[in-house]
């Protein structure tokens, strides 16, 4: 039951087959942290969206405008004493990206006549590394804290007049500090985990200096928060090898506004996000278990983001996992439902909109 523990909640923290609110990609979890002994993980996960809406004035279409996109992550945990351990993750944790280079000509996503209606694609990333700490009290009893180093990049592309604005590194330190409680007879842990907001500000140069309408030389996206956010992680064992999962995540996204300096305008967010998630997971026999997920977020209304229109979303997972001496081979895929949005600025009406994915994790104990 243990062991099926441990494989089980990698999986529902890692969000590398999944889509969520804001910028989230991740949900920066640390669940590496709780592996026993000393362990070693590489992940990667491929998600493709389905995202098009249509501007009702005309009828004219975005086209598919949202890009597929990659999660990489790698994690190393170590116990120091029996009571204190140690690990660092890095994971790609934040992004957005849109290609509206398919949309109709007369479609008005952008607010620049001189790069033409929809000629233009975008893409935001932030990449983070955790170091945290685990301190065990007792063996019901746990606390952690740690830091984080978060860089966000960013480039944009106006194909109509081959202009290119490109974000310069911004990084700054955050932090995070937890809490767990276990009963390892019947494999249970909540834990609790604080992350803090870190701040950025990327300078942006241009590629052909400035246009008319389109923004400045070089200039700077303004002071940004990426927000403060936190975690609850819950599992326990109903039978002989079968575990229930389940996490919240809260996400402060409302203080975050991203001034592009460009045609997407000010990337902001009407509301915070909550994730929900559940998941069930069964060993079938000693090298092989397989685990089940829903995941949720709850549509607000409001206007949305061109950068990413959609509001809510309803995910469904699937993975298989097998042992194979010291090594552990995670593979999952997931489809996700998109709640329809109307956006900002533009107006149009997007719906009937999905993402599917898939990852694959490789985990070594030692």
């Amino acid at each position: 039951m243990t062991r099926l523990a441990a494989i089980t909640a990698t999986l529902l923290a890692s969000t590398a087959i999944a889509n969520a609110g804001g910028l989230d990609r991740t949900g920066l979890g640390i669940s590496p942290l709780f592996e026993d002994g000393t362990y070693a993980e590489l992940s990667f996960g491929f998600v493709s969206p389905t995202v098009s809406g249509v501007f009702p004035v005309n009828g004219a279409s975005s086209g598919d405008m949202a890009s597929s996109y990659s999660n990489f992550g790698l994690a190393y945990k170590q116990d120091i004493t029996d009571d204190f351990s140690i690990a660092l993750i890095f994971e790609t944790a934040f992004g957005a990206a849109v290609d509206y280079t398919n949309s109709d000509a007369t479609y008005p996503i952008t607010a620049a006549p001189a790069a033409g209606p929809g000629e233009f694609n975008a893409e935001l990333a932030g990449n983070a590394i955790t170091a945290v700490a685990r301190y065990e009290l007792s063996d019901r009893f746990s606390v952690h804290a740690g830091l984080r180093y978060v860089t966000m990049t960013g480039e944009i592309n106006f194909t109509t007049v081959g202009q290119t604005l490109t974000y310069g590194d911004s990084s700054d330190l955050g932090y995070l500090v937890g809490v767990a409680y276990e009963i390892p007879d019947i494999a249970l842990r909540a834990s609790l985990t604080y992350n803090s907001e870190t701040t950025h500000n990327n300078i942006i140069s241009a590629s052909l200096g400035a246009v008319a309408g389109i923004g400045p030389a070089a200039t700077s996206t303004g002071e940004y928060t990426l927000p403060q956010s936190i975690n609850l992680d819950f599992q326990t064992g109903v039978a002989e090898g079968t575990l229930v999962l389940a996490s919240v995540r809260w996400a402060e996204w409302t203080e975050t506004a991203i001034n592009t300096q460009s045609a997407l305008g000010t990337i902001d967010y009407d509301n915070d996000v909550w994730t929900w998630s559940a998941g069930v997971a069964r060993r079938l026999n000693e090298d092989f278990a397989i685990l089940g997920r829903v995941s949720y977020e709850r549509a607000n209304g409001g206007l949305a983001s061109n950068l990413s229109p959609t509001d809510g979303q309803l995910g469904f997972s699937i993975a298989g996992i097998y042992d194979i001496g010291n090594a552990r081979i995670t593979a999952g895929l997931n489809f996700t439902h998109l709640g329809d949005a109307t956006t900002e600025l533009v107006n149009a009406n997007f719906s009937e909109n999905y993402a599917v994915g898939a990852g694959i994790r490789v985990g070594f104990s030692f």
